[in-house]
């Protein structure tokens, strides 16, 4: 089976779009959280309580794993949050376990009441997509990433100035 010709505008008309969603996507990633308190939470802040809330991991090792960063970088943002009171710290041997406070547990419930909202609606939002539809919306979007981790892995050995 052969792809039908993609025109040129056509092209462009994804490319905006594409780029478009990246940046509104990156809006999202930089919301902040307001506690009750007057007190606000970054996104690497929530990101930390949301994962030690929902028990994706426990330990800086883990975090950095996860989010694909640093332990020193991991190790700010939990400082941080047990600085503020959101995050108990337990030495267990050579590692440090991470467990919520109340307060913490407060905010995790604010970000996981929200995240759960935002997810409802983008499921009503999807609703009229068949699965067959919902299938090849993914399979179009494997094709992207692929594309975008090649060009990239491409120009990092070829930067072009």
């Amino acid at each position: 089976m052969s792809s039908p010709e993609i025109t040129h505008e056509k092209l462009f008309e994804i490319f905006m779009q594409l780029m478009r969603i990246g940046r509104m996507l990156k809006d999202i990633e930089n919301f902040t959280l307001l506690i009750d308190e007057g007190e606000t939470l970054y996104p690497s802040e929530i990101h930390v309580i949301a994962a030690v809330g929902n028990g994706l991991a426990n330990q800086v090792t883990f975090l950095s794993q996860k989010f694909g960063i640093t332990k020193g970088a991991v190790s700010q943002v939990v400082n941080k949050l047990s600085n503020k009171g959101y995050l108990k710290k337990e030495s267990q041997g050579k590692e440090i376990i991470l467990s919520l406070t109340p307060k913490g547990q407060m905010a995790f419930n604010m970000q996981d009441k929200l995240h759960k909202e935002v997810e409802t609606n983008f499921v009503k939002y999807l609703d009229n997509l068949s699965p067959e539809d919902i299938d090849s919306f993914l399979k179009i979007l494997g094709k992207i990433d692929d594309f975008i981790v090649s060009f990239l892995s491409k120009e990092l050995q070829n930067p072009k100035l």
